[in-house]
């Protein structure tokens, strides 16, 4: 069967009228009607089916006005084209906060990586999307691929620009380096000397914010985080705290949690967890390091200054949000995408609660990737990083500070809204340059007097 007459390209208005392979197998996802498309994408959404290995995938590309839709690749029983349409968009606003020549765009396939033959369903993806990669989807890894993942798709494709994540041999930054991990460690760094610095300055703020900066200022070096998830973007988010004293005292995963209230020994862990895949493997040598392995939901039900996940989507939800609250979580970083449900984010918000978003925080990984696609070095990722996370985090801190005649003494800090009007910002001025309303763009320039890259 010809490759071409396997993609299923949906009506983004109605479902196709053709019928889908998708609907043969009732375990299979429906086709997708796109009811959250608005005046930002997606451009083009498509699923694709491969009878001869079985591979159902979906890729959505969701705003090109800045450049090719980039979005890594995620692996995993649990992709619904709702999801990825949610990341890309996420990407979106991430390449734009990061002022990166990068639109937004994610790939999903649909199955248990463990349970099928993963080169060949890599090899049949990349087939189906050809057409579109480098030009207006660029790949990356994910939930469930690799770098070497990378390097299959890139071959495959026949361009080693169609992907960044690739080894080292093939002129890569591998995310196993830490990337997303170091800039979340960034991200976090950043704030914390935001809030001291805004007291040292005596900068007006609102109340909830004057009791969180007193308090960090008096925790100084004690304050306590958890890490709910210990695969590469948490277990390096872990590594890189570690290293500039940020006591780390709880990590998770889906097998259980591992706590200690008085900092976890990260590098003796991490060099324990090198021949393992879970966290609940380290049962055999618990007593030997002193690990404390409970339920992976206890780490919601712990004290701790500083929440970050770095897992799943949704994990903040109605369910879990108070609990945070109850133990004392004033920070949240949000090193997964879309960690936190709308209705979760409002409720902590208004509670007090900063929140430093996915799109922020967690930038580092494409950060990283841009300088790959560049052919450029890991020390100019790193460098690269630090200096664009560090820069944004603030901007966009003192962007939701700022009083304005809505905000009062009592307001909270809504740090996602204030870097998300930043993205807007960009994204719009790119798309009304791409359709060539150059005199609306310059009256869009002159209305602002700067935009933060």
């Amino acid at each position: 069967m010809n490759n071409q007459n396997r993609v299923n390209k949906l009506n983004l208005y109605s479902p196709s009228s053709t019928p889908s392979p998708f609907q043969k197998d009732p375990s299979a996802m429906e086709p997708y009607k796109c009811s959250e498309m608005d005046e930002w994408g997606p451009e083009k959404i498509l699923q694709v089916y491969d009878p001869d290995t079985g591979m159902k995938g979906v890729l959505v590309i969701d705003n090109t006005a800045t450049g090719p839709g980039k979005g890594g690749i995620r692996f995993a029983e649990s992709v619904t084209p709702s999801e990825v349409f949610r990341l890309a968009r996420t990407m979106t606003w991430k390449c734009a906060s990061a002022g990166l020549p990068f639109g937004g765009a994610k790939g999903g396939i649909i199955a248990n990586p463990n349970k099928v033959n993963k080169v060949e369903w890599i090899k049949s993806f990349a087939k189906m999307i050809k057409p579109y990669c480098p030009t207006q989807y660029i790949a990356a890894t994910d939930v469930g691929t690799t770098e070497l993942d990378m390097a299959v798709f890139a071959h495959e494709i026949g361009d080693m620009h169609s992907c960044t994540g690739k080894p080292q041999e093939l002129g890569g930054i591998p995310h196993e380096l830490g990337t997303t991990g170091y800039g979340v460690s960034v991200a976090l760094r950043t704030t914390i000397d935001f809030l001291k610095e805004i007291k040292r300055k005596e900068i007006k703020t609102s109340k909830p914010l004057t009791n969180l900066y007193n308090e960090v200022d008096t925790k100084n070096r004690e304050l306590k985080v958890v890490i709910q998830g210990f695969g590469n973007v948490g277990s390096f988010t872990a590594k890189f705290l570690n290293e500039i004293n940020i006591k780390v005292i709880g990590v998770s995963d889906v097998s259980g949690f591992l706590y200690h209230n008085q900092g976890l020994d990260i590098p003796q862990l991490m060099n324990d967890m090198r021949e393992k895949d879970k966290l609940s493997e380290l049962s055999d040598i618990q007593k030997k390091h002193n690990y404390n392995i409970l339920d992976k939901d206890e780490i919601f039900d712990v004290d701790a200054d500083i929440f970050i996940p770095a897992a799943l989507t949704g994990v903040i939800n109605d369910n879990t949000a108070s609990r945070l609250l109850d133990h004392n979580v004033k920070i949240i970083v949000e090193a997964a995408n879309i960690p936190t449900t709308q209705t979760a984010d409002q409720y902590l918000i208004d509670n007090g609660m900063l929140i430093i978003p996915d799109f922020l925080a967690n930038s580092g990984g494409v950060i990283g990737s841009f300088v790959e696609y560049q052919g450029r070095t890991e020390k100019e990722a790193f460098d690269l990083i630090q200096y664009k996370i560090t820069n944004n985090v603030r901007n966009a801190l003192y962007n939701s500070i700022r009083m304005d005649d809505s905000q009062t003494e009592s307001s909270n800090v809504d740090v996602r809204r204030a870097a998300m009007e930043i993205s807007k910002q960009i994204v719009y001025r790119a798309m009304l340059l791409r359709k060539g309303a150059i005199n609306v763009a310059r009256e869009a320039y002159a209305r602002k007097e700067r935009v933060i890259y």
